[in-house]
């Protein structure tokens, strides 16, 4: 199969754990990592897919503390906004 060819084909479907939270965002990496290993997909694939992954982590980092910081605003503010 020629990359042009390749390219126009249907796209694997790969079952990524949802990314709800940073143990899923680990799982989805390591499995990441083991389909490169297994070469069901190209190591660009797998750090495209890292790159996303990294993305969704920071995104779930900054959402948690935000709720941290608004957790202690509530607490020093004795409730009040």
């Amino acid at each position: 199969m020629t990359a042009s060819t390749q390219r126009r084909s249907e796209p694997e479907v790969f079952d990524l754990p949802d990314t709800v939270d940073l143990a899923a965002v680990n799982a989805a990496e390591i499995e990441i990592i083991r389909l490169a290993a297994q070469r069901r997909m190209t190591p660009l694939q797998a750090l495209r897919f890292s790159r996303l992954l990294d993305h969704r982590r920071r995104a779930i980092a900054d959402r948690d503390l935000e709720e941290q910081m608004e957790k202690l605003e509530r607490d020093t503010n004795g409730g009040n906004p």
